[in-house]
């Protein structure tokens, strides 16, 4: 009986955390101004539409592109050059994403709602 109260107690923290973190996420998303370029489908906006991205990109590859988006774009990770090749644009020399000033804090909120989101 105790170790399932303390499953149940767990998995609704968990779920807890995710929800505020997606909540949060969805206001940077806004504030931010991610939604200007992209969303979640597969449909290009302005910049590409985000599905899937998050099972395409480690968490860790996309807070580093959302607070240094220019010093990701040189860094030779297997994940910026496959995202640059998805593109076409393997041989820009910048990225054309515009990014304002994100903290490590805010972009993980920002990739917890789209990972929640289908992102």
């Amino acid at each position: 009986m105790k170790r399932s109260l303390a499953i149940i107690m767990a998995f609704a923290f968990i779920v807890g955390f995710t929800s505020k973190a997606s909540a949060d996420g969805e206001a940077l998303w806004g504030s931010k101004k991610c939604k200007n370029c992209h969303n979640m489908s597969d449909k290009k906006k302005v910049g590409p539409g985000l599905a899937g991205v998050t099972g395409k990109r480690s968490e860790g590859w996309l807070v580093k592109w959302l607070v240094d988006t220019n010093g990701t774009w040189n860094d030779g990770s297997a994940d910026t050059e496959a995202m640059k090749k998805e593109h076409g644009l393997e041989s820009s020399k910048k990225p054309k994403m515009k990014v304002g000033k994100i903290s490590e804090e805010e972009a993980k909120e920002i990739v917890a709602y789209m990972k929640a989101n289908g992102g």
